[in-house]
């Protein structure tokens, strides 16, 4: 069972080790640096702005707290054949358990630190705390974590499977007490409370006296390489992701928006915007990437240039849209000239280019609403958004049509 456990580890970072590369190329490592560093820009610069024993920090630390423990499953890597081929060993499993249980700490505490640290600066600021109480705190964070995984343990067991809902309100309510009585109250009490939690976790759900659920453990673990597949899918196509056709009546009124009444070519511009989902999608978490960055950068130069670039950046990924359809015989029989197909691409592109600026702009307002920053932003948008629909884009449709 060791060496099973170890082999599917092997194999496991070996299949996120591709998938990272794809999602960490240079365009998204150069947004993730400004991303992060436009937060804890922000975050230095907002942290001088509050004052101690505020009646809403305590709570609020609670709840991000109670959040963080939630970060980082139980990761078993069993598999759907496991039921058939594992069963003759599953007195052995328990093992295997402990192997999964020790993997899967380790990295829930590393996030949990993580967060912790990211934490401590806020808590620092508006709360009284001695070196006693910042170790505390820390211990607090790392053994409700270990608690919630062995939890989790308990949930793919056969001894507990009447149990099921209750612990999963376990999972929320008891990091939500031990969260509320750390802040409201004090934190070495808290740390003592935690430890308490985790003593009778661990002889509660100790691997070597359960049995696991298969069906249970196969689901479990299913749904939650799901989600790690999901955020793939974002940057890239997963085979084990599988699109469903489903009707989002909620775009009807965005498509209304964006088409030009009586333009069939707009029309299908709008449409096929909305359902390519590689298109769509990158314009969607640029923007709202465009957002956070703008909200949050309080120079006005930094902030007003990257608005300009962000906004550059999302109006020329939906030039591919343009020849997207090339491939369909039936549009070409459309009683259409080629000027207007033309112009209903140009209509497209000046709707959603003026859209997504005006968000951007929006954003830059920030928590203290700058109305200076709003309205250099604003200038810088228009004129941003006039050369780019009635020079760049013209010239760069121009030449997709004569490559056509």
């Amino acid at each position: 069972m060791s060496n099973l456990f170890s082999k599917r580890r092997q194999r496991h970072f070996m299949l996120l080790l591709k998938y990272w590369r794809l999602v960490f190329n240079d365009h998204f490592v150069i947004a993730l640096f400004f991303l992060f560093g436009a937060l804890a820009y922000g975050y230095s610069q907002w942290l001088p702005q509050l004052g101690p024993h505020l009646w809403w920090s305590r709570w609020l630390l609670a709840l991000w707290f109670t959040v963080l423990a939630q970060i980082g499953r139980l990761a078993t890597l069993v598999e759907r054949p496991d039921p058939v081929f594992l069963l003759p060993q599953v007195s052995h499993m328990q093992h295997y358990l402990r192997q999964a249980g020790r993997y899967s700490l380790i990295l829930g505490e590393l996030m949990t630190l993580a967060g912790a640290f990211v934490a401590l600066p806020f808590a620092l600021t508006t709360e009284k705390m001695t070196t006693t109480s910042i170790v505390a705190v820390f211990l607090v964070a790392v053994m409700t974590k270990a608690s919630w995984l062995e939890i989790a343990q308990g949930l793919i067991s056969q001894q507990w499977v009447r149990y099921r809902r209750w612990l999963r309100l376990a999972q929320w309510g008891l990091p939500l007490v031990i969260a509320l009585v750390t802040w409201l109250g004090t934190p070495v009490i808290g740390a003592v409370l935690a430890l308490v939690v985790l003593v009778v976790s661990v002889y509660l759900f100790n691997p070597n006296k359960l049995t696991i659920d298969w069906r249970t453990a196969v689901k479990t673990e299913d749904d939650r390489m799901y989600s790690v597949y999901r955020f793939f899918n974002l940057f890239t196509d997963v085979p084990k992701v599988q699109g469903n056709v489903k009707r989002r009546s909620w775009a009807n009124g965005l498509i209304r928006l964006l088409t030009i009444p009586g333009h069939p070519w707009s029309y299908l511009y709008v449409r096929g915007l909305i359902r390519n989902t590689d298109i769509s999608g990158i314009v969607i978490r640029l923007t709202l990437l465009a957002m956070v960055v703008a909200f949050l950068v309080p120079i006005t130069w930094l902030n007003s240039a990257l608005a300009v670039l962000f906004i550059y950046l999302i109006a020329t990924q939906l030039m591919p849209l343009f020849d997207q359809f090339d491939g369909n015989v039936f549009t070409h029989l459309y009683p259409v000239s080629f000027d207007q197909r033309r112009a209903d691409f140009q209509g497209l592109l000046i709707r959603v280019t003026a859209l997504v600026a005006l968000l951007i702009v929006l954003a830059s307002l920030g928590m203290g609403l700058n109305w200076q920053q709003f309205g250099i932003n604003l200038v810088l948008a228009i004129i941003e958004v006039v050369l780019l629909t009635r020079l760049y884009f013209r010239v760069r449709i121009k030449k997709l049509s004569e490559e056509n």
